[in-house]
């Protein structure tokens, strides 16, 4: 299965708006996607026709949980770009859509304002103080990490122009993976410890990898 990975035409834009669903139990400050937030993008992004993908509007079965699933992936899958609202806490959803566009090299935005909850200034990680800090998977499943809507549809702009930086796919994971078993195996002693008494583990490490321990 393969997509064409550039916007399919130079006018026509479809965005997959990543986010919380509004469910019972979602407390009452909970953010989401509204039509004034839509609103500033299409000002922005004037010169094209933005079509958005929300999850949020649908009128199909719900109660038929792995086609929800699909509608999702597919919705994701067909998209020019994945803009994910991630100013406050997401769930397991946002996570998987942001991998599943990786893999199939779609462009992902992460909305994520300097001190909101996946992007900090500064941050206690495990008793370790990081400055400039941003969630590892916001940081890695991303292309561009936007303070603002119109920080975004400029990244949007710069991309569709040939302006943007190169798109990761599912080799940045790869690399990721060897970037640490490069440059922090040999101080990690609690994985150290787990691979080295475990023939599997190793075979893993050093196919994932293809370092060898």
């Amino acid at each position: 299965m393969s997509r064409q990975n550039s916007p399919s035409l130079s006018n026509k834009l479809a965005i997959y708006l990543a986010g919380s669903i509004k469910k019972g139990h979602e407390p009452p400050s909970e953010l989401f996607w509204t039509d004034e937030e839509t609103s500033v993008l299409k000002d922005a992004l004037k010169e094209y026709e933005l079509a958005f993908l929300n999850p949020a509007l649908r009128c199909d079965d719900l109660s038929v949980q792995a086609s929800v699933f699909g509608r999702d992936l597919l919705m994701v899958y067909s998209s020019d770009f994945v803009l994910v609202d991630v100013r406050q806490r997401r769930g397991i959803g946002v996570g998987s859509e942001m991998m599943w566009a990786k893999v199939n090299r779609v462009p992902v935005i992460a909305y994520a304002p300097m001190d909101s909850h996946y992007r900090m200034s500064r941050a206690s990680v495990l008793g370790v103080e990081v400055k400039d800090w941003v969630h590892p998977f916001v940081e890695s499943l991303s292309d561009y990490i936007a303070g603002s809507l119109t920080d975004a549809a400029a990244w949007i702009q710069a991309y569709v122009t040939g302006k943007a930086t190169k798109i990761k796919g599912p080799e940045h994971m790869q690399e990721a993976m060897a970037l640490y078993k490069t440059t922090q195996y040999a101080c990690d002693i609690p994985m150290q410890e787990l691979v080295e008494n475990s023939e599997a583990l190793k075979h893993r490490v050093l196919r994932a990898t293809g370092v060898k321990i």
